[in-house]
Order: C-alpha cells, then sequence, then structure tokens
C-alpha cells in the first residue's frame, strides 16, 4: 500500500528558524482547510491581499503558511523570548518551560486549543507497526502527521509499504525518511475539528507571563556584565554569544508584530494597545523600534548581508573598541526596554478585555 499527499508546503522560505513552526504550520494548511483558493488577509494591510508585490514570489499557500508561523510562535510565548525552546538556556521565558523540552502535552494543547483541533500524541513505545499504522490513517484521512526526532521535527505526507516519506528543514520536496524509527520519539496527529478551548484573552495572558518572566532582567544583567568585562582573552566568545543574543529577537519579534493579534482582536479599545506592539517592534520609521534597533547592533559587530549574517574576521577588533561596547549597551536597553513597553500594552489591552467581559 502507498500514499503520497499533495500540496504540503516545504518550508522555510522566508525567516522561518524554527524546524517545529515550520512543521506546524506545514500540518495545519490542511486541517484547518487552507487551500490556495482560500483568500489572504494581509495584516500589514489591514485588508484581503491585493498582490501588490510586497511578498515576492509567494504562493498564497505560502503566504498562509507564514502566517501561522508569525502566530503559533506569537501565541505560545516563543516569540517573545531570546531562544528556541530546544535549547537549554537560562533565559528561556516559555510557560511551563524545562530543561530537556520535549514540546510537552500542555504546549500542544494550547496550540491545537485555539486551533479549535483534536489531536493525539504517538510515542516510540507503542512500537512500529502501531506508529506506522497511525501515520499512515492520518494521510489517508488527508492530514499530514507531526513526527519529533530528538530536537527535530518533520512532516509526514506519505507512506509506502514501511517506508514514511515527509518534509524536513530545508527540503525542496518530501522524501522518504531512511530508517525512519530508529530516531523517532513521537508523531502528533490531528484527529479533526473540535471546539476552540484556548480563547484570544488566553493568548493575551500567556503572551505577559512570558514578557513578564524574570529571564529578561537576567539576560539584561548578564548582558551589559559581559560588556563590562570584554578583554582580549574573552572577546571573541563575547562577539559570538552577543550575536546568538541579537539574532533570535531581530526575527521572533517581526513574527509577533505580523501575527493575528491585532486583527483577531475585538475590542477597538484593546486593538489601540495591540497596534503600540507592532509599532515598538517593527515600525523601522521610528529609529527606536526592535527591528531596526537589532539591524544596528548586527552593524555594531560587523555583521549583515555580506557576511551572510556570520561575524567578520575584524569582529574582536570592533569589540574592543569602547565606543562600540557603549553604543551597543544603548541600544540592547532600546531592545529591552521596548519588551517592557509591549508588556504594559498587553497588560492593558488585557485589562480593557477582561473588563469588557464582566461587563456582559
Amino acid at each position: 500500500m502507498a500514499n503520497q499527499m499533495q500540496g504540503v508546503v516545504p518550508y522555510p522560505f522566508d525567516a522561518q528558524s524554527s524546524p517545529f513552526f515550520c512543521a506546524l504550520a506545514s500540518a495545519l494548511i490542511p486541517a484547518l482547510g487552507l487551500t490556495d483558493e482560500t483568500p489572504f488577509f494581509c495584516v500589514q494591510k489591514n485588508t484581503r491581499c491585493l498582490n501588490c508585490g510586497n511578498c515576492g514570489s509567494k504562493t498564497t499557500l505560502q503566504k498562509h503558511h507564514l502566517q501561522l508561523y508569525h502566530n503559533y510562535q506569537t501565541f505560545t510565548g516563543v516569540g517573545l523570548g531570546w531562544d528556541q525552546p530546544e535549547n537549554d538556556s537560562k533565559y528561556q521565558v516559555v510557560p511551563g518551560w524545562e530543561k530537556g523540552w520535549s514540546y510537552p502535552d500542555a504546549f500542544l494543547g494550547f496550540i491545537f486549543g485555539f486551533a479549535g483541533l483534536s489531536w493525539k500524541r504517538v510515542t516510540k513505545g507503542a512500537g512500529e507497526r502501531e506508529a506506522a499504522a497511525a501515520i499512515a490513517a492520518s494521510v489517508d484521512a488527508g492530514l499530514p502527521v507531526l513526527l519529533r526526532f530528538g530536537q527535530n521535527w518533520r512532516v509526514a505526507t506519505g507512506y509506502d509499504g514501511a517506508e514514511i516519506i515527509g518534509l524536513g528543514y530545508g527540503a525542496t520536496e518530501a522524501a522518504a525518511i531512511p530508517n525512519w524509527f530508529g530516531g523517532f520519539d513521537d508523531a502528533v496527529i490531528i484527529t479533526g475539528r473540535a471546539r476552540q478551548s484556548v480563547s484570544y484573552a488566553d493568548v493575551l495572558y500567556r503572551m505577559i507571563e512570558s514578557l513578564a518572566h524574570p529571564a529578561h532582567a537576567r539576560l539584561e544583567a548578564d548582558l551589559m556584565k559581559r560588556l563590562d568585562e570584554v578583554a582580549e582573552g574573552n572577546v571573541q566568545a563575547t562577539a559570538e554569544w552577543l550575536l546568538e543574543k541579537v539574532g533570535f529577537p531581530i526575527e521572533a519579534r517581526w513574527h509577533a508584530a505580523d501575527s493575528e493579534i491585532y486583527v483577531l482582536c475585538e475590542s477597538e479599545a484593546a486593538k489601540e494597545k495591540i497596534f503600540g506592539m507592532i509599532r515598538q517592534y517593527v515600525f523601522d520609521s521610528d529609529h527606536d523600534a526592535t527591528h531596526g534597533t537589532c539591524w544596528k547592533i548586527w552593524a555594531k559587530l560587523g555583521v549583515g548581508p555580506k557576511t551572510n549574517y556570520r561575524l567578520p574576521p575584524n569582529a574582536a577588533e570592533l569589540l574592543l573598541k569602547p565606543e562600540t561596547r557603549s553604543e551597543l549597551k544603548r541600544l540592547f536597553t532600546i531592545v529591552f526596554e521596548n519588551d517592557r513597553v509591549v508588556l504594559g500594552l498587553l497588560r492593558g489591552a488585557a485589562e480593557i478585555i477582561n473588563n469588557t467581559d464582566a461587563a456582559d
């Protein structure tokens, strides 16, 4: 027996660095009934897609994929932190995070609860035959399956006998996964539509919890201390550490600003607060917005498109200059302050919504 789904979106095709959220978006598209004929709502222009060209050559399905990526990385709180949750870091801010993170049921339940989908997990302990049968049944039902291999994720889109066929990060088309059960940990299988159990207010509270996490202040203090202690013996390691710390928010805060957190808000008063998040994060006409400020941090480290966003050979030389360290302190302070401003705005929006619900 063999079956191969068609039209499942390969990834990444934009600034999408998380294999999990990429795979999730590809699996969600058919589960939510999205197709190339489903009209795409452009958050930036607050209207249905006008094919203005700002998205380049993206197909409609790719636009939906990127929107789902924006949404779920942001709504889970991941995009308001400093690293992917797979990485053991003392600066994690995801609610419920712990070392050895393996995308627990509570985290996945939040995602599918908001999406209005039912799901189940099939672990390696079920055995190869049962796991393969569950994957095949889902493919036959037209629903791709999320597969976890340690800290890596794939999307099963088909099967051929004992082989499982799927997409992986960076693959342009689906292919057989060699010895798939050898490295397999579990499968996350979407089983159908369900009542939405996670509300918009729940999303706001989760985002607030992530931004209020003490890890933000801990990172800010550690970062300033490391800049104060730069010396010949540690300058290269410090430059690499700083590059790592700025690399995540420059992408993730953009995803947050382009999520549907504004569009989905039904309170006009609360929407004014939510719009403030967009302004703090991506309004590059405002020289203190996070996105543009992170680009300035990159520039101070000599990083940019010409270096393929890696440190240049003279990065240590640049960081040893007192004026470079002083400017980096100033710029990073803006990034942390923007998160504090957004935290206040989201709290204000949540209070408005809470008071409105209480009045009703």
